[in-house]
């Protein structure tokens, strides 16, 4: 299974200039936990960096400034794990794990922003192929008798 048949295709992202505080209403507005931060806005963007609501807590504690005086580019973080649309299940899973992240963002062979995946994605997949396999074991069984 590839993870840009898994991905989320409905992306918002954010430019580095912007305020946070548009950041958190865009989280906000579409009920999720982070943003992309892109090098520009538009079809061809790349993404540079991810903000989550937990960047923004960082940021304001670490920081000791209102975090609505700092702009994306002060809280983004930028050891970013994107991942192609071509990348298989098993390898993003295992890419995710390695570097510690949830969510990466899914990226075409030029690196433009396509979509991005979640842990969220990729449990349900996950499921799926772990039931195939349970129905499996279950026809070997019965075949055995």
């Amino acid at each position: 299974m590839r993870i840009g048949d898994l991905c989320s295709r409905d992306v918002h992202p954010v430019t580095a200039e912007e305020p946070v505080l548009d950041a958190v209403r865009e989280m906000h507005r579409h009920h999720v936990g982070a943003v992309i931060v892109v090098d520009r806005p538009g079809a061809s963007a790349r993404p540079l960096g991810i903000v989550t609501d937990r960047d923004v807590m960082r940021a304001e504690i670490t920081q000791r400034a209102d975090v609505f005086t700092l702009t994306v580019g002060e809280v983004m973080s930028v050891d970013l794990l994107t991942l192609r649309e071509s990348s298989e299940l098993t390898d993003a899973i295992e890419l995710m794990r390695r570097r510690g992240v949830r969510r990466a963002p899914v990226v075409d062979p030029a690196g433009v922003l396509l979509g991005i995946v979640t842990l969220d994605d990729l449990l349900p997949a996950v499921a799926e192929q772990l039931a195939a396999l349970a129905r499996l074991l279950g026809c070997q069984a019965r075949h055995e008798h």
